[in-house]
């Protein structure tokens, strides 16, 4: 796990969107030895989505959309969706 979080966090130092959507689904679910951490899970999946991944545009559109984590939120969810087209 020390390796994966460390090549992990390489990647994320060079803003891959990919890499930082990864790291916060380790946060979002407690994985590779990290304590789970939904607001930094958040603010990485919003990073991400900002950097152009889909995944992590319509992982917010389906959070927003369902309340999970966060405030049950359409705009932000539709939003995010648009983002995905």
């Amino acid at each position: 796990d020390a390796d994966m979080l460390a090549m992990v966090r390489a990647r994320v130092a060079k803003k891959d969107p990919d890499a930082i959507k990864f790291l916060g689904d380790q946060f979002y679910g407690g994985n590779l030895g990290l304590g789970k951490d939904v607001p930094r899970a958040m603010e990485l999946c919003t990073q991400a989505a900002k950097l152009g991944s889909i995944d992590a545009q319509y992982s917010l559109g389906i959070r927003y959309c369902r309340g999970e984590e966060v405030s049950e939120d359409m705009a932000q969810s539709v939003r995010y969706f648009e983002m995905t087209a």
